[in-house]
């Protein structure tokens, strides 16, 4: 697939499905968007295919290195199978999460002229089974991205399947992406927390206002969220796979900084250990082996 892509590489009946003025005052107001249906069956039945083709072990590019990433065996008694980077293994999966119009859409929705990968995660939510509860946490992305700097990075969540409430669909806390840095609310954050309700009912004692939206998207359909929205799933309780694509996204400005735990230890996430470096040392965000340029307006 042709990168990074520009405005000229969408049709005009495309260009009609960009987000409005409207529509981004809504998600800078909301922290998330829900677009129309942007993706055709043939792609996603094509991604599908993809996404079990990976789980047989089979790939059509290779990672340099996948230490740090996500890229687990099945464990049968998990409701969940989460591995990333999973558009740069898998060109079925590449040619959905790099589609020209996700990432146009990502551009506007950031108010940015340049989109480029930051990761990905291939997420299939089972039904779920009395072992495991099959619970993603509330949490916010930018809480695992701190040497991040970038406030306007998004996320693209791509359902490959019509994606009903009874199957667990991502779930955000409107307006959130608005709250201020509050530690006793990040204590709760956690992507493998499982308790939902402790974390609801610390939101009705000190955010009572709060409310939240669930993506019951038809396939097709495409979600955003900023860094900072809140967000969560319940159990896939449903007869069927739950099966995701979420496309991780940088804004044109962000840019890797030092960042420091209580204790003074240095915060290393995963991907700085197999990104190159730039002239000082640093993890090099720009890497395009790692975070290619998706879309540019600057060409």
């Amino acid at each position: 697939m042709k990168i990074p892509s520009t405005i000229n590489d969408l049709t005009e009946a495309q260009k009609t499905l960009l987000p409005t003025e409207e529509d981004i005052v809504f998600y800078e107001t909301y922290g998330w968007y829900a677009s129309p249906i942007i993706l055709s069956d043939k792609l996603i039945e094509e991604g599908i295919i993809g996404a079990n083709e990976f789980y047989k072990g089979k790939r059509d590019f290779q990672l340099k290195s996948n230490d740090g990433i996500a890229d687990e065996v099945h464990d049968p008694l998990s409701s969940i199978r989460n591995n990333e980077f999973i558009t740069l293994q898998k060109k079925e999966l590449q040619n959905i999460g790099f589609h020209p119009l996700i990432s146009a859409i990502a551009a506007k929705l950031a108010r940015t002229d340049e989109i480029k990968l930051f990761a990905d995660s291939l997420v299939n939510k089972l039904p779920t089974k009395p072992t495991s509860k099959g619970v993603v946490g509330w949490h916010s992305d930018k809480a695992y991205w701190p040497t991040c700097t970038s406030n306007k990075m998004l996320t693209a969540w791509i359902p490959l399947q019509d994606c009903t409430e009874d199957m667990g669909p991502l779930m955000h806390i409107d307006k959130s992406s608005q709250w201020k840095d509050e530690k006793e609310l990040k204590t709760f954050f956690s992507f493998n927390n499982q308790d939902l309700e402790k974390f609801e009912t610390y939101l009705k004692e000190h955010k009572p206002a709060y409310k939240t939206s669930f993506m019951s998207l038809k396939k097709g359909q495409v979600s955003f969220h900023n860094c900072n929205t809140i967000h969560s799933s319940y159990p896939n309780v449903s007869t069927k796979e739950r099966l995701a694509l979420a496309i991780h996204l940088q804004d044109a400005n962000n840019k890797y900084q030092k960042v420091y735990k209580d204790n003074g230890e240095q915060i290393v996430i995963g991907y700085d250990k197999i990104c190159a470096k730039d002239s000082l040392g640093n993890p090099d965000y720009s890497d395009p082996n790692l975070f290619p340029v998706l879309y540019s307006e600057r060409i």
